[in-house]
């Protein structure tokens, strides 16, 4: 979209001064819409209408969509094109192995959501022009290998820039934050909705201990919804009137930047996401800066908390649970809620270089081929 030069400036700098590179925004218009009972697959097959419409304008060898989710309807159903053209996509939300992730059985809703995403992914995959698929899911590739499609199913590391910004010391960002001596840093950082667990952690913040809460500073840094502002500000203002944690408050986009310092900064970095699905790059940066997290026992993020022993994973839509998670990240060792070496290992697996070395490695392999 025309906004991402604006919002992205910095790659649309170095898209320029890059040879052979061309960014074109999308002109015309955009018909994407926020609310409906068929809103998704509206806007699914919009996506579909725009790739078609620059596939055939633009005649390319190869394609790669960064969304592979937004295009799985169009590709099941009738995106084909009368020349020859390999598509490739990354998918950011598979979710029907989850039930063999967590270990528990799943009720009937999720089995037929499950199904679904099954029937449509292998139409997706068997369209004419799919080439591969690029699971930021690892544990999901060896299910889509299993639809036995012509297509190719590989593990894509998250690709997060892990270097910049991280030299500033810990005590510094923390005095600049304005945390209290003898507390411990509970960081949550990110675009702050509902949907990642907002209220739910503050809930639970109330039940902690006096122990736990006189050694709790709740750091929250990011862009309050519009909708949400309001309810939150009225929710944390109860806690402090209430109980003895403090708060901090950052109501603002923290700059890509300033992300390593304050996840450096902080004794732990909390995920109270609900049901998740997808990966989360907050998990590999913590796991860089060496941070422990708290998370959710729910789908990938839980596995990967759990196989990588980054912190520890709790029923985050369990207010109670949640506390208990709390009450031993304030009162308990952290060394003991996290294996450091395993973490540096899982940030290794997974920076920038490697997920662009996975994606050009396998396109260009694909074209020499064809040559």
């Amino acid at each position: 979209p025309p906004a991402f030069l604006e919002a992205h400036a910095e790659a649309a700098r170095a898209a320029q001064q890059a040879s052979g590179v061309r960014l074109l925004p999308i002109d015309g218009p955009v018909r994407l819409r926020s609310d409906g009972p068929l809103r998704l697959v509206r806007n699914d097959r919009e996506h579909g209408r725009l790739l078609r419409r620059y596939v055939e304008a633009l005649r390319p060898d190869h394609v790669l969509l960064l969304y592979f989710d937004h295009a799985q309807l169009s590709l099941a159903a009738d995106l084909r094109f009368g020349f020859p053209v390999r598509i490739s996509g990354i998918y950011f939300r598979p979710s029907f192995h989850y039930a063999q992730l967590n270990g528990a059985t799943p009720g009937a809703r999720d089995r037929l959501k499950g199904l679904r995403k099954i029937v449509q992914l292998r139409a997706a995959l068997r369209n004419r022009h799919f080439d591969t698929l690029f699971c930021l899911d690892p544990f999901a590739v060896a299910r889509v290998r299993a639809l036995n499609t012509p297509a190719q199913a590989v593990a894509l590391p998250d690709g997060i820039e892990q270097a910049a910004g991280a030299a500033t010391a810990p005590e510094q960002v923390r005095a600049r934050l304005g945390v209290a001596p003898g507390r411990r840093l509970l960081l949550l950082f990110g675009a702050l909705d509902r949907r990642k667990g907002l209220f739910e952690l503050i809930e639970a913040l109330a039940l902690l201990s006096g122990e736990a809460m006189r050694r709790a500073c709740l750091a929250l840094a990011g862009t309050v919804t519009d909708a949400d502002r309001r309810a939150l500000g009225e929710a944390l203002a109860a806690l402090q009137a209430t109980t003895t944690v403090q708060v901090l408050l950052h109501d603002a986009f923290v700059p890509d930047d300033e992300v390593p310092r304050l996840v450096g900064a902080a004794d732990v970095v909390l995920l109270p996401y609900q049901r998740h699905i997808g990966s989360s790059g907050v998990l590999v940066r913590a796991a860089a800066a060496q941070t422990p997290v708290l998370g959710p026992d729910y789908g990938l993020l839980g596995a990967l908390i759990r196989r990588h022993r980054l912190g520890l994973a709790v029923d985050t839509t369990d207010r109670r649970a949640l506390a208990l998670g709390l009450e031993a990240c304030l009162t308990q060792p952290l060394p003991a809620l996290f294996d450091a070496a395993e973490a540096a290992r899982y940030a290794a697996e997974n920076t920038a270089e490697q997920f662009a070395e996975t994606i050009f490695g396998r396109l260009l392999a694909r074209g020499q081929e064809e040559d």
